[in-house]
């Protein structure tokens, strides 16, 4: 096969390869990458031109190659799956292939939270070994993601793929290589090599497995500049393994960044000896100048077919643009061809402005009612101001109310405006309300049967969604300025409900073909029991995506625990602690209080106070607490220990005595304790929490080492570490759908275990959630509660099954949207 690019024939021939690293500048200014191509030029054999390294904004990664190949430097463009959808990469691929881009490495992306832009969207919509197949099909079999031809020219990239030797679980990081060159990865760069004798080990366990056969593997290298980045990516850098020996020799070196130079000189002669490397990849972090240096003293010099590369690509770039300024109409020849330009009806034209500004006159009408009905909403589901100054003397009334506008719309209220212009602007609402609400007749019925409902004012009615609303007599009737926040008692947020009619989408797609909208899974979820007894239940059990009933079947709905911890808790905003004023000292009386007043069907013990880095109490105080909560409730129990592994591994193995009876979950079970509380968990038959970071692979991953334990799969709740609404729910969300994709879709039997999201830690340590009422943040403990209901309900949509939650409203309000989510079919 004819060579793709420079780099893949310097790699073919047999050549040992060097590539560097050319981070693009936070400014629009070429001549800075220009600059860093001509450092490199002639001891390299391609630069890589990093895609907004590390989530920050920077110039993009395809026009910073078009300058670097202007000097000379052959590119190898990366592309995230962070910042576009399979679209937008397919579109800009298509570009750098006409522009002449060759080598591209495929990477996913680093989270935008670690950014320079924390609240962007993550798009996440592929992953790096689906975007190398996607590639791949797209340059060898002619076809887009979809399925459709591409209809000329192929992109004939060489397809790159980064790999980590070093991040944990070691054993997993070949396999998943092995997945990436499957996938049409052709050659790999590692993460920066340190640990030589742990990179031998994984060079030696990729040629076991035939990879270095298949792709050419590129050593990554990296000169520290100074003692403080090596110590700074030792222990603050996750993935890179730092051995003390070169942090001491950085330590006590005169001339730092000589004996950064020499370090990475030894290390590429370490690794140029070891069977299957092909090759190093220079990251020299805003050091280009040293890029040549180290090249030279590593023998590397000069560079194999280097007459090979010659800047003549850029002369077709920049010559269109020339003569669209050349060929630019002179100033006075434009006079002369617009005149024709200009014969259009005069009354043409105003219908075309009078059509437009009627068009945005009504959509500034929808927007104040959406935004009036959303407010209104609000008010309705969580207390507040929702009813006017005549409603309180009747102690309790239900109302239900259709969407209407907010203005008035009563006809009897039309006789009583005494100018003509008002009369005939209700007149408009009227007819217009009418044309709308034909379903509503039974509401004003309803509405005429109540006098005194009918002479309130229509400022404050109900949303479109006909909530049944419980108006307390001891609500304010005059609206309170918003600075005033009246304490409310402890369980005075109201929740509503809904009452509104469902249709059937099999009613809504009468006459269509089933398959043309169902699409059902082949495979079901596992269902892990959660305690024994008859308060016992079951989650797991669906062979569709959340909620799709009209596919498939969810034997049982998503759960709710609600969470009570061991000690004290000092940070909770008082929106949420005065729930628990009275129990907070006592795990027992909370845990009771949980259930007989808030009717929890589960509870999770938060063991926080055995975290080493808080108040580091023993094993002994947790099993005193378990042992309280055990025998004042019977609900089901999960114990959730500190998150601390080696910590958790000794509490843990003492609370599963006391709970092996009940059958409780113990966790989060890590790769780092797997095998020890995986033995503990399978002596008393407790299913566990298995926690992994947010990413489909090590999740996986966990569940097979587990399984390899003994620890059987209907005993595994998956924990995909989420993140709170604001704080990378987004990504959490994409993650869990891919994840539950792959199980029923894709007949992954190692993802085919239920969720388990522990939501209320991670949304009441948000900032938000305790910053105190204003005017922009609003009520606190509204917003609180929201945040917590919306986090919820959006992870049972990307498939959670059981959810631990702190604040009864919130839990109130999620199990009402998913008991009405449930009834839809």
């Amino acid at each position: 096969m004819e060579p793709r690019s420079h780099l893949h024939r310097v790699l073919s021939e047999g050549h040992f390869a060097v590539t560097a690293e050319i981070g693009p500048p936070k400014s629009a200014d070429g001549e800075v990458v220009r600059k860093k191509a001509r450092l490199i030029k002639g001891y390299v054999d391609a630069a890589n031109i990093t895609d907004c390294q590390t989530a920050i904004v920077r110039m993009s990664s395809i026009a910073s190659a078009v300058l670097v190949m202007a000097e000379g430097v052959e590119p190898v463009i990366q592309m995230t799956c962070r910042d576009r959808n399979r679209i937008g990469i397919q579109a800009d691929l298509l570009g750098a292939a006409a522009l002449g881009v060759k080598n591209l490495l495929c990477s996913t992306g680093d989270h935008q939270k670690f950014g320079n832009h924390p609240e962007a969207k993550g798009v996440f919509d592929l992953d790096s070994i689906q975007l190398l197949d996607m590639v791949r099909r797209m340059r060898d079999e002619g076809k887009f993601m979809c399925g459709e031809d591409l209809t000329g020219a192929r992109p004939e990239f060489f397809l790159g793929a980064a790999a980590n030797p070093f991040a944990d679980p070691f054993e997993f990081r070949v396999k998943r290589l092995a997945k990436k060159i499957a996938a049409g990865a052709e050659f790999i760069q590692t993460q920066i090599v340190y640990n030589v004798e742990r990179f031998r080990k994984f060079m030696e366990m990729a040629r076991d497995m035939g990879l270095t056969e298949k792709a050419y593997i590129l050593a990554g290298i990296t000169p520290p500049k100074s003692f403080g980045m090596a110590r700074y990516m030792k222990y603050f850098v996750p993935g890179l393994d730092v051995p003390d020996e070169i942090l001491k020799r950085m330590k006590e070196a005169k001339d730092k960044r000589e004996e950064g130079i020499n370090l990475a000189v030894e290390i590429i002669q370490q690794v140029r000896e070891i069977p299957g490397v092909a090759g190093v990849h220079i990251m020299a972090i805003e050091w280009e100048e040293a890029v040549p240096e180290i090249v030279k003293r590593a023998g590397l010099h000069p560079r194999p077919l280097e007459a090979e590369v010659r800047p003549a690509v850029v002369v077709e770039v920049e010559k269109p643009v020339e003569r669209v300024e050349v060929v630019a109409p002179p100033a006075e020849e434009v006079p002369e061809e617009a005149p024709p330009k200009v014969e259009i009806p005069v009354e043409a034209v105003k219908e075309v402005f009078s059509t437009v500004r009627s068009s945005i006159e009504s959509l500034r009408e929808g927007v104040n009612l959406l935004h009036d009905s959303l407010a209104r909403l609000e008010r309705a589901l969580l207390g507040g101001e929702v009813v006017p100054a005549e409603v309180p003397e009747v102690p309790r009334v239900e109302v239900k109310v259709e969407e209407r506008p907010p203005v008035e719309e009563k006809p009897v209220e039309v006789k009583e405006v005494p100018e003509e212009k008002e009369v005939v602007e209700e007149k408009k609402v009227e007819e217009k309300r009418v044309e709308e609400e034909k379903p509503a007749e039974e509401v004003e019925a309803r509405v005429e049967e109540k006098p005194a409902v009918e002479e309130k004012p229509p400022v404050e009615e109900k949303p479109e969604e006909k909530l049944a609303v419980e108006v307390r007599e001891e609500k304010p009737a005059e609206k309170p300025p918003v600075e005033e926040k009246p304490a409310p008692p402890a369980e005075g947020v109201e929740i509503g409900s809904f009452s509104g009619e469902y249709r059937p989408l099999s009613e809504r797609a009468a006459g269509l073909p089933e398959d043309l909208y169902k699409e059902p899974g082949t495979a079901f979820i596992r269902e892990v029991e959660i305690g024994k007894g008859e308060k016992a239940f079951k989650v797991g059990g669906t062979n569709v995506l959340p909620f799709h009933l009209f596919e498939g079947e969810m034997r049982h709905e998503p759960r709710v625990a609600m969470e009570i911890l061991d000690v004290k808790p000092e940070n909770w905003p008082e929106s949420l602690a005065r729930y628990f004023a009275d129990v907070l000292d006592d795990p027992a009386a909370w845990a009771r209080k949980c259930v007989e007043t808030y009717g929890a069907e589960a509870l999770c013990i938060y063991l926080m106070g055995t975290d080493p880095n808080y108040l580091n109490l023993d094993a002994q105080h947790a099993r005193e607490v378990v042992e309280k909560v055990a025998g004042a409730v019977d609900v089901p129990l999960i114990v959730w220990g500190s998150g601390h592994a080696e910590k958790d591994v000794e509490v843990l193995r003492e609370v599963a005595e006391v709970v092996g009876d009940r059958g409780a979950v113990i966790g989060p079970v890590e790769e780092a304790n797997h095998r020890t509380l995986g033995a503990t968990a399978m002596g008393y038959g407790l299913p566990v929490v298995a926690s992994s970071p947010i990413d489909v692979n090590l999740a996986k991953q966990l569940n097979i080492l587990l399984e390899n334990v003994g620890v059987a799969l209907d005993k595994i709740l998956m924990d995909p570490s989420i993140g709170a609404l604001g704080y990378g729910l987004e990504y959490t969300y994409s993650v869990m759908e891919r994840i539950r994709l792959a199980a029923l879709y894709a007949q992954d039997d190692k993802l085919q275990v239920p969720f388990i999201c522990n939501v209320g830690r991670e949304v009441w340590k948000a900032k938000e959630a305790g910053l105190p009422s204003d005017e922009t943040m609003g009520d606190q403990e509204v917003r609180g509660v929201l945040m917590e209901a919306i986090t919820s309900v959006a992870l049972a949509l990307a498939g959670g099954d059981l959810f631990i939650m702190r604040h009864p409203k919130a839990i109130e309000l999620t199990k009402l949207i998913i008991k009405e989510l449930m009834q839809q079919n």
